[in-house]
């Protein structure tokens, strides 16, 4: 598959799962809320290094290569660094942790900091 059209793929789900996630805090779904969150960020990163052919294999390496390639260029804030750490946490605490669940707290700081950090990698996207 070429480059342009993964691009426009990942683009499409980041912008999908954060309308999802926008439904689910209406619905009170934290879980699921930070869930489609984090994975609106995810494919939105991954559509930023296809254009740059960056390529990771794990959550964490998709973070390293973030802030190497991007927060320490001064290609993207360091405030996004952060959160997106932030969000990989909250993902797992949301997937897989059985004793604590996600707190509306914690979704309703993430959620506007999603569509930002969304919209800010999209600005790192070639105009077409």
């Amino acid at each position: 598959m070429d480059a342009p059209l993964l691009i426009k793929l990942q683009t499409e789900k980041a912008e999908r799962f954060l309308v999802e996630g926008d439904e689910m805090v209406r619905q009170h779904h934290w879980d699921m809320a930070a869930n489609r969150f984090y994975y609106a960020c995810y494919h939105m990163v991954h559509a930023v290094f296809i254009t740059r052919g960056i390529a990771t294999k794990t959550h964490d390496g998709t973070l390293t290569e973030l802030g190497k390639n991007f927060v320490l260029t001064g290609q993207l804030d360091k405030k996004y660094g952060r959160f997106y750490a932030r969000m990989i946490q909250l993902r797992i605490k949301a997937d897989y942790n059985s004793v604590a669940e996600v707190t509306a707290d914690e979704v309703l700081e993430m959620a506007p900091l999603s569509h930002e950090f969304v919209e800010s990698l999209r600005k790192l996207l070639p105009t077409t």
